[in-house]
């Protein structure tokens, strides 16, 4: 091969070099994007897989008139598709499916365990408009209930708008917001920061705020040890018969005369639709690389913040419906297959 042809090549496989790493550095801004999830705070990168298990022990107690004891237990899989549309376009496609179970130790007109599925959906879309500017956005969609009955009440949305800059190859800062809508509720923007810095080749920062912080350190290229904050919010619909048969969310053949309230009309703003949960948490989270882009991670941590409530179907607490949860520990574990990043 002639020099001028050889060094073409070479250029060219420079070229393809740096935009692949570019394409690396966005995927993992992205997924910092896709952290703000309407159930659940997920991975921070944009993981081809995503199977995880999470657990409150031992079980909290709620300080009401029922004296309730309950523990949540969640798991979730998560699967995301990129595709290249063009060398500064890109397209992950995303599915998930999550349950989230509570088991009552005490409660009357129930059971003794509430099960809630979540699948969803979601379609990120990345511009590189220059060599340090990408812009990205989000969309997802998805249900959240019991699954007694299906209905559009049972619809929860979200979209993100995000602009980031390249200041080095250590460092990446953006800033958009994210808007989150449903169970009786519209689109509420809330302003979001996204943070990627690599201080040292063995030390990464990433936040994406105000869903998650976090700082690990890497060993050996294979063990990973740190520490995390995270912010999770859900809203499950509740369609039990057992509930949606009941004053006040129907109307009684007959008035108890032992209470105030005429149970034979129907009272649809006291009516339980759905319940709201919001988990702040911080902790510990550890991995370690199984294969070349399979991982097995783990968190363990301490509530900070726990609160509950009752909604009626347009998005309004009910009277007497907002549990404050006690501080319990978390653990999480994940396995999870990364996008390779060489």
């Amino acid at each position: 091969m002639l020099p001028i042809a050889k060094a073409r090549a070479h250029m060219r496989e420079l070229d393809a070099s740096r935009r692949a790493r570019r394409f690396w550095r966005i995927a993992i801004v992205t997924g910092l994007a896709l952290g703000v999830h309407m159930s659940t705070a997920a991975a921070q990168l944009p993981n081809l897989a995503d199977v995880s298990a999470q657990y409150d022990a031992p079980p909290v107690h709620l300080n009401d008139a029922q004296a309730t004891d309950t523990q949540v237990m969640s798991y979730r899989l998560a699967i995301n598709v990129p595709v290249a549309l063009s060398p500064r376009r890109f397209l992950i496609l995303g599915a998930g499916y999550q349950v989230d179970r509570l088991d009552y130790s005490q409660m009357p007109g129930t059971s003794g365990q509430t099960t809630f599925h979540v699948p969803s959906l979601s379609a990120t879309f990345i511009q590189r408009m220059s060599d340090r500017y990408t812009l990205v956005t989000r969309a997802g969609v998805g249900l959240a209930g019991d699954f007694a009955a299906v209905d559009r009440g049972m619809i929860g949305y979200s979209t993100l708008a995000l602009v980031t800059r390249s200041w080095s190859r250590e460092l990446m800062v953006g800033g958009g917001a994210v808007m989150t809508g449903g169970f009786g509720k519209s689109l509420i923007p809330i302003p979001a920061i996204s943070l990627r810095w690599l201080p040292t080749d063995n030390v990464r920062v990433d936040a994406f705020l105000p869903a998650f912080a976090e700082a690990k350190y890497t060993a050996w290229d294979r063990v990973e040890i740190g520490a995390r904050l995270e912010v999770v919010g859900s809203a499950y619909a509740v369609r039990d018969a057992r509930v949606a048969g009941r004053w006040p969310c129907a109307a009684q053949a007959t008035d108890d005369p032992r209470t105030p309230d005429n149970e034979t009309i129907a009272r649809p703003g006291s009516c339980l639709d759905h319940v709201t949960n919001t988990l702040g948490s911080i902790g510990l989270v550890t991995g370690v690389r199984l294969t070349s882009t399979l991982w097995l991670t783990a968190f363990g941590g301490v509530t900070l913040y726990r609160h509950l409530a009752d909604e009626n179907a347009s998005g309004d607490t009910l009277s007497g419906g907002t549990k404050w949860l006690p501080a319990s520990a978390v653990f999480r574990s994940n396995l999870m297959w990364r996008i390779p990043q060489s």
